[in-house]
């Protein structure tokens, strides 16, 4: 989470309700970022406490525009993006496809 390379990934097999699983996470670490000094994500780059917020509200219209079935106007799956273009692109259309289709069978939110 708080990647500035790497798109939210999603539990999309194992849960009920990977969106609202996803946002109640970030819900979590909001609840703790003003304390935060120094963010260090699983993947991408170490960030200061100015990025924390901005890290979240990008992984929060990430996943909003998953659920909301829209493109996501995310730098980190741009065509001009410097890490992952060759694939993370096709991560967020399987991840597109596969909430739409959970939506379809289940009349879920995602």
């Amino acid at each position: 989470m708080l990647s500035d390379v790497l798109i939210p990934l999603l539990d999309l097999n194992d849960t009920a309700d990977p969106i609202g699983d996803y946002l109640a996470v970030l819900r979590l670490l909001e609840g703790a970022a003003d304390d935060v000094d120094v963010l260090v994500p699983g993947h991408g780059s170490i960030g200061g406490a100015d990025q924390v917020h901005a890290r979240i509200d990008q992984d929060r219209a990430y996943v909003h525009a998953l659920r909301d079935a829209g493109v996501p106007g995310d730098p980190r799956v741009d065509p001009s993006a410097t890490f992952g273009k060759d694939w993370l692109p096709g991560v967020h259309e399987r991840q597109l496809q596969h909430l739409a289709r959970r939506r379809e069978r289940d009349g879920t939110p995602g």
